[in-house]
């Protein structure tokens, strides 16, 4: 039996509805533009990082991995799922010649050869929605959530980076106890 949602997850969902549908109208031109901008503002958080998470970006997402190239002699990591019904997610080393597609839409390493969480010094994280106090509504799954907990307890150095077009940033968005708090949010005009 399938669990009933709450006013704070239908919220939720509403607000991601609203939001992905205006991400989805953006331009390939308008998300390159954009993408490169919020890459620009967040240039001087990834000057002192030698490893760094990403996210394959998918749709209209900020062009995230465009990161590889530019910062070539840094080292770069993905999750994969692990686990689904524990929300798990673990780490692996880019490599391009190793990237099979998720069922979810996305790009994740096919490779086994994980890596100890504690080695990064950011983790650039998706999300549909962010606010003003660095809070997030992702996709629903919680994995990032997940992740996100067992870095800072193993990491507490480790900076947290969400990424989105100004449009994703609203003023509070429904937070739930298990929601990680990122340390700050990059667009392509403002940096909270």
């Amino acid at each position: 039996m399938k669990k009933q949602k709450t006013d704070l997850q239908i919220k939720k969902d509403e607000i991601r509805k609203q939001i992905l549908e205006k991400r989805s109208s953006l331009s390939l031109e308008e998300v390159n533009k954009k993408s490169e901008l919020i890459i620009e503002n967040l240039a001087p958080y990834l000057k002192n990082a030698q490893n760094i998470m990403i996210f394959m970006d998918m749709k209209n997402e900020v062009r995230i991995t465009k990161l590889i190239k530019i910062y070539s002699e840094k080292n770069f990591f993905i999750p994969q799922i692990t686990d689904t019904k524990n929300r798990e997610m673990k780490i692996n080393k880019y490599n391009e010649n190793e990237l099979v597609l998720h069922k979810f839409g996305y790009y994740e390493s096919s490779s086994s050869d994980f890596y100890n969480e504690e080695i990064l010094d950011i983790v650039i994280v998706p999300a549909v929605v962010f606010d003003f106090g660095k809070n997030r509504i992702g996709f629903g799954g919680g994995y990032y959530d997940t992740f996100l907990k067992k870095v800072r307890e193993r990491n507490k150095k480790v900076l947290f980076a969400g990424v989105c077009y100004d449009f994703q940033i609203v003023d509070v968005v429904p937070r739930e106890e298990h929601d990680m708090i990122l340390d700050f949010v990059v667009s392509e005009n403002k940096i909270i």
